[in-house]
């Protein structure tokens, strides 16, 4: 899934030892009037979306207008900037299926979530990152944690937002990343969610261990509920794919089942005019059975033939 894309180690990126408000402002494409208060136009809206395989709401805080315009252009920078390769999400040219791949010759697993992480990414880390890995002055490295920071935290719904989590946590991550080679194990992140795998056994119980207290130390936690361990022969999900004892990635049930369902209730729509809400139902079904598609290049044939030709 990967596509490979050119890029310079973070001392080549655009904004730094960025050390005037006049090289920042030409950078991030600020106007005078914008910078002198910043904060000012720093405006977001909320919304709330299902949670994935919940009944319960996931809230977002979302950028207005302008101040995206201006996380696009910080985001466009930072991405030209190397990263490791264990690093799945934010990346371009990367997606959750990558995550997948890159387990699929392992037999044994540890996945992990943080809980809450968003909610616990501090402005501190922020700051500390543009001050000390991007080598700002102090009030340019303020002026751009306003810009991708809202009360004290990371917004969920920003540009910027994945990879500033990233890179806030940067040395936490790190030392996670080195205590899964201690195991022998290879070691992905996508946003909050790790994954650890291995051909062989592991110690699991230490290495959760280990990764609890790190995460600890830089005020997170484990979601217990979710720290799950596969042994070998067992399906394996890991975000959005299934990864088969057999070492191939497959389509989640879940997905499948809901493209099924979804079929059985739209598919007598063929030829008939159809609604605006009708046509959002297609149009969502069509994502679901591309995003299976992406997984599993030729899923669901006829019903794909079919869907395409009720709208």
């Amino acid at each position: 899934m990967s596509k490979v894309i050119k890029k310079y180690d973070i001392t080549q990126c655009a904004l730094y030892k960025c050390r005037s408000p006049r090289i920042l402002k030409k950078r991030l494409v600020i106007k005078d009037e914008e910078y002198k208060d910043i904060t000012a136009i720093v405006k977001y809206h909320g919304f709330q979306i299902d949670k994935k395989d919940s009944t319960e709401k996931r809230n977002i805080t979302a950028p207005n207008k302008r101040i995206k315009e201006i996380q696009t252009r910080m985001l466009q920078l930072l991405q030209k900037v190397m990263r490791p390769e264990w690093l799945i999400s934010g990346e371009k040219g990367k997606c959750y299926i990558d995550n997948g791949l890159k387990h699929i010759h392992s037999n044994y697993f540890l996945t992990m979530d943080i809980k809450k992480f968003y909610d616990n990414c501090k402005r501190e880390y922020v700051f500390l990152f543009f001050k000390n890995r991007l080598c700002m002055a102090g009030d340019i490295a303020g002026i751009c944690t306003d810009i991708v920071t809202y009360k004290k935290g990371i917004p969920t719904g920003c540009p910027t937002s994945q990879l500033l989590a990233f890179y806030a946590y940067e040395n936490m991550f790190t030392e996670i990343y080195e205590v899964a080679q201690s195991h022998g194990c290879m070691f992905t992140l996508y946003v909050d969610d790790m994954t650890f795998s291995s051909p062989k056994a592991f110690n699991v119980k230490e290495m959760i261990r280990e990764i609890d207290c790190i995460l600890r130390k830089y005020g997170h936690k484990p979601k217990y509920k979710k720290v799950k361990y596969y042994s070998h022969g067992r399906f394996v999900p890991i975000t959005g794919t299934i990864v088969t004892a057999n070492h191939d990635i497959k389509v989640p049930n879940r997905l499948q089942k809901k493209v099924y369902d979804d079929f059985q209730e739209l598919k007598d729509l063929s030829g008939k005019k159809l609604s605006v809400e009708q046509q959002k139902k297609i149009n969502s079904l069509k994502g679901r059975i591309q995003a299976a598609r992406n997984i599993e290049k030729n899923k669901f044939p006829e019903i794909n033939r079919l869907t395409q030709a009720i709208g």
